[in-house]
């Protein structure tokens, strides 16, 4: 009798041992399947990408320097260049382009250049990374409102001449250079921040089938006719400018990963100078390995932003991006 209950409690302690068995090891099992979408989902969420370039970085320790260039057609090939994230395009006076380069503090440049005079809507564009914006002098209502903007000015005319120098070889004002030792010291002296914003949403890079081939800008004439064609072996569009190609002075064909195409209504502030309604939107085009999408551009917190037609966010890849500004949708033609 005694054996037979002991039996009993022996078989009900071991059923009550693999119950107590399988329910940890359903819990651990479940943990650890919650731990790996955990992971997964910090693994997505938690990528962060320079907002420049949108390259995968640790952390963000610079502060964006922002450079009027010179790009009539007499003085390529430009310094320094390739060295930029992102790179404006619009018209200046005598239907000529201007660029603005926004480089990296961190990005070591022994010359960029020739660095020429600021315009109001360039200025509204590098207003939007707060940081140093370098030029020489300026159009008289550029030069009037520049005390109101929300970065730290960098004149050669004036205090500022210490952050740049003149190449004797060349003739003026084509001969304005500056370097990133002296960007470095001008952020230091005028305590700039690092960056905190970003105007571009870069995504994965992922080739597609669909890629627009050719890409033509039509500025004002045959100088200032720019072509972006897409090289299939590179995944990058080469440029083209006055028929030929868009050499930075390394002797290295210009390239970029982002096209992007934004119709800015403009005007004539006197008989010479254009002004741009920098903030009202617009028609956007961008073109990359993800193909063309087309949508329209808004400031919104004062950062321009690029959305599809279904209102979301465009993508961009990572890499170099062009930003060419044109007041007609008339001038872009697509191949």
């Amino acid at each position: 009798m005694f054996l037979s209950r002991m039996k009993i409690y022996v078989i009900i302690a071991a059923i009550c041992i693999a119950v107590i068995l399988l329910s940890i090891y359903s819990t651990s099992k479940d943990n650890s399947e919650n731990n790996e979408i955990i992971k997964e989902e910090i693994k997505h969420e938690d990528v962060l990408r320079h907002p420049l370039n949108g390259s995968i970085v640790e952390s963000i320790d610079f502060f964006p320097v922002v450079v009027a260039i010179d790009n009539s057609y007499d003085i390529w090939p430009q310094v320094g260049l390739n060295k930029a994230d992102i790179i404006y395009e619009a018209l200046v006076e005598a239907n000529i382009t201007r660029l603005l380069a926004v480089f990296n503090s961190n990005t070591e440049v022994s010359k960029i250049g020739p660095v020429r005079s600021a315009r109001g809507y360039f200025m509204d564009w590098a207003e939007e990374y707060n940081g140093l914006y370098m030029h020489v002098g300026g159009s008289p209502q550029a030069l009037c409102d520049i005390h109101t903007y929300n970065f730290k000015d960098v004149n050669q005319i004036g205090a500022g001449e210490i952050y740049f120098w003149r190449d004797n070889k060349l003739y003026p004002p084509h001969n304005v250079f500056t370097s990133s030792a002296n960007y470095l010291r001008a952020g230091e002296l005028k305590e700039v921040g690092n960056i905190t914003t970003s105007t571009l949403n870069f995504v994965e890079k992922e080739v597609k089938e669909d890629i627009v081939e050719n890409i033509k800008i039509n500025f004002s004439n045959k100088y200032y006719l720019v072509e972006w064609k897409y090289n299939n072996t590179l995944d990058v569009y080469q440029r083209y400018q006055g028929g030929d190609k868009f050499i930075y002075n390394t002797g290295d064909q210009t390239v970029a990963d982002n096209i992007i195409v934004q119709i800015v209504d403009s005007y004539y502030i006197d008989e010479e100078r254009r002004g741009m309604k920098t903030k009202q939107g617009g028609e956007v085009y961008v073109f990359n390995s993800l193909g063309k999408q087309e949508g329209e551009w808004k400031v919104v917190d004062n950062i321009t932003r690029y959305y599809t037609k279904q209102g979301e966010e465009i993508n961009l890849i990572p890499g170099k991006t062009w930003i060419e500004i044109i007041d007609s949708s008339e001038k872009l033609i697509i191949e």
